[in-house]
């Protein structure tokens, strides 16, 4: 969760935008109404925005406008996955830009909204400022088995062997997507739940997954598996390595990238890898951070890779 930094005293402006495909996504708008536009993305796939990203920007300097991803959280209907591709997620951004009439703007996102950030600066470099990232995916299944499979297995052994007792199979990720997806089971959801939060977190207050009749007590069901598997099967509707390939084409468009140097899920490689490939990029790695927006130092770096992108427009 992002530290509120900027207090917004006025309500946000909300709207639900027709995207097509029988989705809309929800929108909000918030700051100076004639200020610098910025496009939040939220993280994923699975999750949703939420009235505190927007702290993360002045409101005497920014228009920030935040939205929920096509089946997540206020966008409706619910988990739905018609149309629900890299691609409309990326046009959706355009749609939202399109809708509220603005030219250019900064994109900021982190995890799977750095993903879609970076896709949409490859689609759409004539609209944009500058990117803001956080933690860098690329949306590759390799980056998967590592997040899931292969890291814990080194650093959280522990969590790991419950990952894994907890399903019959020799393909893990294939075990969670029939028990998850397919079955829409309650155990292996909050199972894969946890499991990723715990790994996100530097210091977590609990280094261990509930025991089922724990978990079975809680209410409803977690949207990030379901989500997440949905795109994990389709190879996050991209071709391999379909970023790096890209992004050499985006030459002028400034970038500031933010990435915690013990970060399980989104290691320090992709970020330097994205780096390396984007001439107008800049890396800030912070020794004392995980995956997590919430670790010290990511914030402040945040804000100070906005203020240069900001100095340039």
């Amino acid at each position: 969760m992002i530290k509120k930094l900027f207090i917004h005293r006025s309500l946000p402006e909300m709207y639900n935008i027709d995207v097509g495909d029988d989705n809309k996504i929800y929108v909000e708008v918030s700051g100076k109404k004639d200020g610098i536009p910025v496009i939040f993305v939220h993280g994923g796939p699975g999750g949703q925005c939420r009235s505190e990203h927007h702290s993360l920007f002045d409101p005497n300097i920014y228009k920030s406008i935040i939205f929920d991803q096509r089946g997540c959280g206020k966008s409706t209907p619910y988990r739905s996955l018609a149309g629900n591709n890299t691609k409309n997620l990326i046009d959706d951004i355009d749609k939202i830009r399109d809708f509220l009439k603005i030219k250019k703007f900064i994109i900021v996102g982190g995890s799977w909204g750095a993903t879609l950030a970076t896709q949409y600066a490859i689609n759409y470099p004539k609209n944009l400022f500058g990117v803001l990232l956080r933690s860098v995916f690329l949306g590759t299944n390799k980056e998967i088995d590592w997040a899931f499979i292969n890291g814990p297995k080194n650093f959280a052994p522990n969590l790991y062997y419950t990952f894994t007792e907890s399903v019959c199979g020799k393909d893990l990720i294939d075990s969670y997507y029939e028990q998850i997806f397919k079955k829409n089971s309650k155990f292996h959801s909050w199972v894969w739940h946890d499991y990723e939060r715990i790994l996100s977190q530097l210091n977590p207050k609990n280094y261990f997954i509930e025991g089922k009749e724990d978990l079975l007590k809680r209410d409803g069901l977690p949207n990030s598996p379901y989500m997440e598997l949905y795109f994990i099967k389709n190879r996050f509707f991209m071709e391999n390595n379909e970023i790096l390939k890209n992004i050499k084409n985006v030459k002028s468009i400034p970038c500031y990238v933010v990435q915690g140097r013990y970060d399980l899920i989104c290691p320090p490689v992709n970020a330097y890898n994205l780096h390396t490939n984007w001439n107008s990029s800049e890396l800030c790695i912070v020794n004392t951070a995980g995956h997590s927006s919430s670790d010290e130092g990511i914030v402040d770096n945040l804000l100070k890779g906005l203020r240069k992108l900001t100095d340039q427009i």
